[in-house]
């Protein structure tokens, strides 16, 4: 993958809103599963948002990944092999496959009627821990360490 030293606009505006609408998709889980039940009791669903949510937030994070091979992405800040930067490699890594593994598992579920719905809640949960911990990194970086890092993701370069 190519590397940059900053992101574009592009990746920053995705960025901030697959964030919020994670969060926002986190909060309205409870209304998925009474949609479920409900197609389970033979009814209709309706619109339900935490279904919405979930398909907005897969097309965006696969848009998300075409443009990060397409311009690439910033280095992680610190010595190239070292633990952090292994550590911040792979933090990314688990976020983009739980941020495509999850939704799929709720298409899989509300869809196809799979019973992976504990996986979905899971993984969601899973999801959230990764990126509050994603976020307390990054404040870390910022205030701790005053590197700067937090910049690269608030203004395009």
């Amino acid at each position: 993958m190519k590397t940059t030293t900053g992101y574009s606009g592009v990746q920053i505006a995705l960025h901030w809103l697959v964030a919020i609408l994670i969060v926002i998709a986190w909060f309205t889980g409870e209304g998925g599963k009474h949609a479920m039940d409900t197609v389970e009791k033979g009814g209709a669903a309706g619109f339900v948002p935490h279904v919405a949510l979930g398909l907005s937030i897969l097309a965006l994070v696969l848009v998300r990944l075409l443009v990060r091979f397409g311009r690439g992405a910033p280095a992680a800040p610190g010595s190239p092999g070292s633990l952090s930067v292994i550590a911040a490699d792979w933090g990314h890594r688990l976020i983009y496959l739980l941020m495509i593994a999850v939704p799929l598992g709720g298409v899989c579920t509300f869809f196809l009627g799979l019973d992976v719905g504990d996986f979905h809640e899971l993984g969601a949960n899973v999801l959230m821990i990764v990126i509050l911990g994603h976020a307390l990194m990054a404040l870390y970086h910022q205030y701790v360490l005053k590197d700067g890092l937090l910049g690269r993701i608030m203004r395009a370069e």
